[in-house]
């Protein structure tokens, strides 16, 4: 049976060794710890998936990229890329990856237009010669810098060498992609460029994706499964919807109403599908009277409606407050 995974981690490990932090005395000796900077990870990663990894700085997202593209070795554990284990096979491991790392305009040639500089590459990639051109160009063309090709690399905005980088990295026709972190420090319009050509172009090519960010609902928007990463281990892995769904204990719901009198509140506030009642005015307007409810579920939520009517009271607006993936992200990782 053919695997399905394209990517998949089996108690992937990775330490580093550290100082310890000055103490008060000046010639104390710092001792030398080890910290796990992916430790035990398992993960599995379908063929044709765009999987987001999250987690805050040195939870060990770019350690765990360079261990998959082979640039570091794993002290315990394996994984496999396309089918290919990462320590027995990594020239097949390199073969199958296209990788792009937040400051994807290292390598490149100042002095040389953006045609030459994949040139270059589509040379080491072993891209046939006779196919090089046409390979160059539709890989321009696909993160959108056909109309600059010729156009010397030094001039280039942030934003086109992350692009030209993004091309390198598709020069080989890769059937997996590691991004890590493609849009760091770009302006608002070259951010949603780039994701926006993740999720449509490269998505319709079936291509597997891993692509890790600092940026939350970003990867809530382009990735069909998100994993999240505290010290090296995986803490939750699932939709972005579920991974809301995670951290919500309670149905919050806000009403604004008119022309309700304070013992109309207080028998409101009474009411068995109500754990709590605060008053939040921030949506209402004139003699309106906004609340916050607390409700047990959502499945309560008629009793409410029913509550309005029978005391005759005018609903003017209704909303439900859904946690977002930033909600959860903070209260995941800040969990001890």
């Amino acid at each position: 049976m053919q695997n399905e995974n394209a990517i998949q981690a089996i108690d992937l490990t990775k330490t580093f060794k550290i100082k310890s932090p000055p103490s008060s005395g000046h010639f104390v000796r710092r001792k030398t710890l080890s910290v796990n900077a992916v430790d035990n990870l398992n993960l599995s990663i379908k063929k044709g998936q765009l999987f987001g990894l999250l987690g805050p700085n040195g939870a060990g997202k770019t350690t765990l990229v360079k261990m998959l593209c082979t640039l570091l070795p794993p002290d315990s554990g394996t994984a496999t890329v396309n089918g290919y284990d990462i320590v027995k096979q990594p020239m097949q491991v390199k073969r199958s990856l296209g990788t792009l790392f937040s400051v994807g305009e290292r390598g490149f040639f100042w002095r040389l237009n953006g045609y030459r500089n994949l040139e270059f590459f589509a040379a080491i990639y072993n891209v046939p010669r006779q196919k090089r051109q046409e390979r160059i160009m539709d890989v321009l063309k696909l993160v959108g810098l056909e109309g600059s090709a010729f156009d010397l690399y030094q001039r280039y905005s942030g934003g086109m060498k992350r692009k030209l980088a993004l091309a390198r990295t598709l020069l080989a026709d890769p059937p997996i992609l590691l991004l890590d972190e493609p849009t760091v420090g770009l302006d608002v319009i070259s951010s949603r460029n780039i994701r926006e050509f993740v999720r449509n172009t490269v998505k319709e090519t079936g291509k597997t994706i891993l692509y890790t960010t600092h940026y939350i609902e970003e990867a809530a928007n382009i990735c069909d499964q998100i994993g999240i990463l505290r010290r090296g281990r995986l803490i939750a892995c699932d939709t972005p919807n579920a991974i809301r769904a995670m951290i919500k204990q309670s149905e919050l719901v806000y009403v604004v109403v008119e022309e309700i009198t304070s013992d109309q509140i207080e028998r409101m506030r009474s009411l068995p599908a109500i754990t709590s009642l605060t008053e939040n005015d921030e949506y209402a307007m004139g003699n309106q009277r906004g609340f916050c409810l607390e409700l047990r579920s959502v499945d309560q939520v008629p009793a409410i409606f029913d509550f309005l009517f029978k005391e005759k009271i005018k609903l003017v607006n209704f909303r439900r407050e859904e946690p977002t993936l930033e909600d959860a992200f903070i209260e995941l990782t800040g969990r001890p």
